[in-house]
């Protein structure tokens, strides 16, 4: 496996332009990154053909846009820089980015449960009136911690200008009684400076808000439709992506999560898998136990919300197989 090591900045919000702490390093490997990147691009409009499509390319575009010969470094290729037009650069710049903060986010920082915002504020209470929308809702399961992220990528290095753009994208969410947390994350991008390795610049504001069990209960759901959807489970992604609506009683959709989800002939689901050197006729893609009963039943989430901010998985050491274990209780595991 190919590790990259990213350099992470913090901001503090009274000096934004100052950084409270020295780069720390965000180690992500290229498996990881790859099923970052696949849940993130699934988090939108996921029913649509066309996003599939852009999960399903994911390791191929990350191979011919990165220079792995400089790793662990996370350069852009001046390769594909210099083939592509500007906007697909752009654009593939921005999937990259989001890909990189997803990761960090779930793997770093603890925020387990990231959902798409747009489409999961609809059913809040008063209605949700801002008329710009940052791009994921994420809880910190530990800290029961709700809060609103906006990615943005950049080929400069410089994070001022984007970092602004998504700091403005997170205040209306803000002036909603729900949350009261705005993360800006900002990748930079410069392959034609020597200085120019990709690194993280994340504006952290202080504050937290105490939500609801209903309404983490949600969040986390919801957060399980990027991986249904990739497991090939179409009902499933369906119902973890039903609305929050206030005074709803969540015990009404008590569903049966079962460990080995989807469907083996899905496309996406063998793609992904083969993408990450896993053997798609022998992969199983399961859902921790635990997490699968709280996921399926509001009453054992309410009962086990303490023990599921807990890395790892309860069904075993499988690190002398193929495997993957992802913070939210999600496995990946070969034979």
């Amino acid at each position: 496996m190919t590790q990259f090591s990213i350099p992470v900045i913090e901001y503090g919000c009274a000096r934004p332009g100052a950084a409270i702490a020295p780069p720390q390093p965000f180690i992500v490997n290229d498996r990881q990154l790859v099923f970052a990147m696949v849940r993130s691009v699934l988090t939108v409009n996921s029913g649509r053909a066309s996003r599939k499509y852009l999960a399903a390319i994911v390791k191929p575009t990350l191979r011919f846009l990165l220079d792995w010969n400089r790793a662990p470094d996370l350069r852009v290729s001046a390769l594909y820089l210099n083939v592509i037009r500007d906007f697909s650069a752009t654009t593939r710049i921005g999937e990259l980015a989001q890909g990189v903060s997803y990761a960090y986010w779930k793997w770093e920082r603890g925020y387990h449960w990231i959902a798409d915002f747009g489409p999961w504020v609809a059913g809040l209470h008063p209605p949700y009136a801002g008329t710009k929308s940052p791009d994921y809702v994420m809880l910190n399961p530990t800290s029961s911690d709700l809060a609103v992220m906006e990615s943005k990528g950049t080929g400069s290095n410089c994070h001022k200008s984007a970092m602004g753009t998504a700091l403005r994208q997170g205040k209306d969410a803000v002036a909603h009684p729900s949350f009261s947390r705005s993360f800006g994350s900002v990748l930079t991008l410069d392959s034609q400076n020597s200085a120019g390795v990709g690194t993280l610049h994340i504006r952290d504001p202080e504050g937290a808000t105490e939500l609801l069990p209903e309404l983490s209960y949600y969040v986390f759901r919801r957060s399980f439709a990027s991986w249904f959807e990739l497991t090939g489970d179409e009902n499933l992604a369906a119902w973890c992506r039903q609305e929050f609506r206030e005074g709803s009683d969540p015990r009404q959709s008590r569903r049966q999560i079962t460990n080995d989800n989807g469907e083996k002939s899905s496309p996406l689901r063998a793609i992904t898998a083969a993408a990450v050197g896993f053997d798609p006729d022998r992969v199983r893609f399961e859902i921790d136990p635990l997490i699968a009963q709280a996921l399926g039943d509001f009453d054992e989430f309410k009962k086990i919300r303490p023990q599921l901010g807990k890395h790892g998985s309860t069904i075993g050491n499988i690190s002398d197989r193929g495997s993957m274990v992802f913070p939210d209780g999600t496995l990946v595991i070969e034979g």
